[in-house]
């Protein structure tokens, strides 16, 4: 999947400080800009033991020059506190085609007062591809600031000219390190008419400078810190949207109908269909009149026969390749694949529209309208006698209309389905030439189970042989098939007995077998065979069993106050039942009592029962909600600690005497 912050794959235009790329030693005395001590000598707040570094400053000074044309001037000052912040001396500046970079220079001053400086040839330029890009024409400088100790103070300059395609200047206020001052000033051409556009806090008007810039100042701003199952702090941090258009004239962003119009034009030719491309789609639903049997068709030929490749060149890295294209070369990203899938099905009387989505939970906000999405996929409209509830992927429009939302690049969800990252969150609708924000569904815990079925014979001296049934659906089958099906026999028995040997050691595995793994609208079933030497405890006497025999639901939570939300990527229900034949020379002495708790977004319940010499352990785990509030962190560790509790809990075994 694309994971950078446009579609299709290209990465952010910001500075990204990232893992070090160069390393570069120490250079001559160097003449340190003045901007740069003034920030040095702030005076910063008292920040947390454990805080790497604190953003002195950061700076951007933006003058548009036309429709898709602005010159960023940035500066940045960070003092490295501990050694993990080291990986701010990295500088990693993306530059679309045709972007020039005027100037780039760095300067630290490390704590005994030494300076440092490196210019411009000691910033390479270099390719941006990687993953699943065959061929990006963007690229990055990169260079890495000497003398990256704690103590020092590091600073980046550059100044570089930039062509977009959209009239829109995003800013982020906030980072994963603390701010010290935040600076944005934008200049317009004269006459040029600006919107503001604010996430994760309330707008914030600018001041007017002499000079005639619009100016923004934010100060003392805290660290969006990194918190275990959270969001991307990108999520969660204060963004403002300068949009910027000139006078008398439609602004291509701003409001989401904007950049729904813009990305209707950009892709306005794209799907026109060849002789060729039309007879394969009547051919692969030849026979066919109802509209699941042709859909699951075009779709499944989709997700098993084109394969996903990235070729980004110019605007190549926002409008998809012409569907023609698509289906003579058999590959394509995933607007690509959603431009083939629309174009077949127009073909056979269904109509589709694009949808542009992120795969990062809470990237999208309602309240600023933005073409940031890194993924397009396809919303296919429901003929009206088809009931809504007949697929799980239904939205449905202000105006009442249906669509069934499908990812053509995704090889493992069936058409009806989404994958759990694409649940529960904003996507925008490309749609009769205008756009419109949906909100995904969110599966219920039925669509994602996992329910294992054990039985076993335990013998006098402990030892533990049965067979586990395991059945797969939803978000649970989507994970197992990602690595089942690329995977080959042996790799198949060493994860298998990886997740085994999360619950018992020693163990060995006699057998295993895999069906309907590639049969995406049934259920994903594995069993296997094992033999536990040593699982029961023999203590004089007594024999201690746990009935709990596999799996794992706890979670390492710290005890930290939390400030985010708890992010799971899909609702689940997990049932487990364990039946172990009991050896005739014991009898049941004690039992765990049964355990029944619901804390709303989650519940667990167990039980043992006891018939004769079968003791037969019964649980169940619901999770119905992806995101738990801050606020329920604390119900979020008592559901945690009870179901470890339970999990190690032993059933009393008495020998006869």
């Amino acid at each position: 999947m694309p994971k950078a912050s446009n579609i299709g794959g290209r990465g952010s235009l910001r500075l990204i400080t990232l893992c070090a790329v160069l390393l570069f030693a120490p250079g001559l005395l160097a003449a340190t800009p003045e901007w740069v001590r003034q920030a040095a000598a702030h005076s910063l707040p008292t920040y947390d033991a454990e805080t790497n570094a604190a953003v002195l400053l950061d700076d951007a000074s933006v003058t548009v020059t036309g429709p898709t044309e602005y010159l960023e001037h940035y500066r940045r000052v960070v003092r490295i506190l501990r050694p993990e912040g080291r990986g701010e001396a990295n500088l990693y500046v993306n530059l679309e085609a045709h972007e020039k970079v005027h100037s780039i220079h760095c300067w630290a001053l490390d704590r005994s007062g030494k300076e440092f400086e490196l210019k411009d040839k000691d910033f390479p330029d270099r390719g941006v591809v990687s993953g699943y890009e065959l061929y990006d024409d963007a690229r990055a400088r990169t260079g890495t600031c000497p003398a990256a100790d704690p103590g020092s103070v590091i600073a980046f300059e550059y100044e570089v000219q930039r062509h977009v395609w959209v009239n829109e200047y995003e800013w982020e206020f906030q980072e994963s390190i603390p701010v010290h001052e935040s600076h944005l000033v934008i200049y317009l051409p004269a006459g040029w008419e600006y919107k503001t556009l604010w996430a994760n806090g309330g707008p914030i008007e600018p001041s007017r400078r002499g000079d005639g810039g619009l100016e923004w100042t934010l100060r003392d701003l805290p660290a969006i810190d990194h918190e275990p199952m959270g969001l991307p702090p990108f999520a969660l941090c204060r963004r403002l949207g300068v949009v910027y258009f000139p006078p008398q004239t439609t602004a291509n962003a701003g409001s989401w109908e904007a950049v729904g119009r813009w990305y209707a034009q950009l892709t306005a030719d794209r799907r026109n269909a060849t002789p060729e491309l039309a007879e394969r789609a009547r051919q692969l639903t030849a026979g066919m009149t109802d509209f699941d049997s042709k859909a699951r068709a075009l779709t499944s030929f989709l997700q098993s026969d084109i394969r996903y490749v990235a070729i980004e060149i110019g605007i190549g890295g926002e409008r998809p390749h012409r569907a023609a294209d698509v289906f003579r070369a058999r590959y394509g990203d995933c607007k690509d694949k959603a431009t083939l899938l629309s174009t077949m099905l127009h073909e056979v009387g269904i109509q589709s529209d694009y949808v542009l989505i992120d795969t990062r939970r809470g990237i999208i906000v309602p309240t600023l309208p933005s073409p940031r999405a890194n993924h397009a996929i396809l919303a296919i409209k429901l003929p009206e006698q088809i009931k809504i509830d007949t697929y799980r992927s239904v939205v449905v429009t202000k105006s009442g209309k249906r669509y069934l939302i499908f990812d053509p690049t995704d090889r493992y969800t069936p058409l009806g389905e989404l994958r759990g990252e694409l649940q529960a969150t904003y996507a925008l609708l490309v749609a009769d030439g205008s756009g419109e924000l949906v909100h995904t569904p969110l599966s219920s815990p039925d669509a994602n189970l996992m329910a294992r079925k054990g039985r076993f014979t335990l013998s006098a001296e402990g030892s533990l042989a049965g067979e586990v049934v395991e059945n797969w659906s939803g978000s649970h089958a989507w994970h197992e098939r990602v690595y089942l099906m690329r995977d080959n026999e042996q790799e198949r028995s060493q994860r298998l007995e990886h997740r085994v040997s999360r619950s018992l050691k020693g163990f060995t595995l006699e057998n295993f077998d895999i069906k309907q793994l590639d049969q995406l609208q049934q259920e994903l079933v594995t069993s296997f065979r094992f033999a536990n030497p040593g699982y029961a405890q023999v203590r004089g006497s007594l024999m201690l069993v746990r009935p709990r025999v596999m799996g794992e639901k706890t979670l390492a939570l710290d005890r930290k106050p939390r400030h985010f939300p708890f992010q799971f990527e899909a609702t689940s229900r997990e049932t487990e039942v364990y039946e172990i034949e009991l050896p005739k020379e014991y009898v049941v002495d004690d039992v765990p009592e049964p355990v029944n708790v619901d804390m709303g977004f989650g519940a667990y319940h167990s039980k043992i029962e006891v018939d004769g010499r079968s003791l037969r352990y019964s649980r169940e785990f619901l999770r119905r909600d992806v995101l738990i509030p801050p606020d329920r962190a604390e119900d979020l560790r008592k559901l945690q600690s009870i179901i470890g509790a339970d999990e190690n809990a032993a059933v009393v075994l008495k020998r006869v005497q």
